[in-house]
């Protein structure tokens, strides 16, 4: 009887494990997040890629937050100032491609201020995972602007995380910033494999490369 109750308690141990075995974006909290203070049910499996028929494209699932009280700003940035996000999790995939990105119509259009072609998140689990990033001096203002981290992982997966912030001081617009790329949600675009990291067809002006350890290769399909 006890060896049965020992077993039933690792295989419940071992099914739980891919909750803790990808990442997710922490600061600023998106919406829905457990650290999110305007939350009022919580996403338990944050760390999951999204669903490879796009059924929860964009944020997760969570676009429907925005007008709602678990919708409100948790950040306040001004216009060309700089800020940072923060990932958590245990599983980095040893690397992946990721872009930062801002929507202005309710997700949906994203454009991309910030891209990370190779070794996004930071391979190695445990090492320190906050990326820096600057508002463009063009981003207009507004109360609820959705700010998204996207990651296309060597393993065919896409995520993307939503927190809603506040811009402020801002400009013209940011039109003429590319679209942010998703993959592998069932749209017809596929990233590289196991053996190569995302090459961003249009990464936008502001990039910082990855460490070349695995080489880079465009995204393949209508993408």
């Amino acid at each position: 009887m006890y060896t049965k109750f020992l077993a039933s308690m690792i295989l419940g141990s071992i099914l739980l494990m891919p909750v803790l075995g990808h990442m997710n974006m922490r600061s600023p909290p998106p919406m829905r997040h457990r650290e999110n203070p305007h939350t009022q049910e919580v996403d338990e499996i944050y760390e999951f890629p999204l669903k490879t028929d796009g059924s929860d494209y964009p944020c997760k699932g969570h676009i429907d937050a925005l007008g709602t009280p678990e919708g409100k700003p948790v950040a306040t940035w001004a216009a060309g100032s700089s800020q940072t996000f923060t990932l958590e999790g245990s599983g980095t995939h040893y690397g992946g491609s990721c872009q930062v990105s801002l929507s202005y119509d309710q997700g949906e259009t994203f454009k991309v201020i910030k891209s990370w072609p190779g070794s996004c998140p930071n391979r190695e689990s445990g090492s320190d995972q906050t990326f820096n990033f600057d508002i463009p001096e063009e981003a207009p203002s507004g109360e609820e602007i959705i700010f998204a981290w996207t990651w296309n992982n060597r393993e065919r997966e896409f995520f993307q995380n939503c927190a809603v912030v506040t811009i402020t001081g801002g400009g013209s617009g940011i039109s003429n910033l590319p679209d942010v790329l998703v993959s592998n949600t069932g749209n017809g675009c596929l990233s590289p494999q196991t053996t190569a990291e995302l090459k961003y067809p249009d990464p936008g002006d502001v990039v910082e490369l990855g460490d070349g350890e695995y080489p880079l290769v465009l995204p393949s399909g209508n993408c």
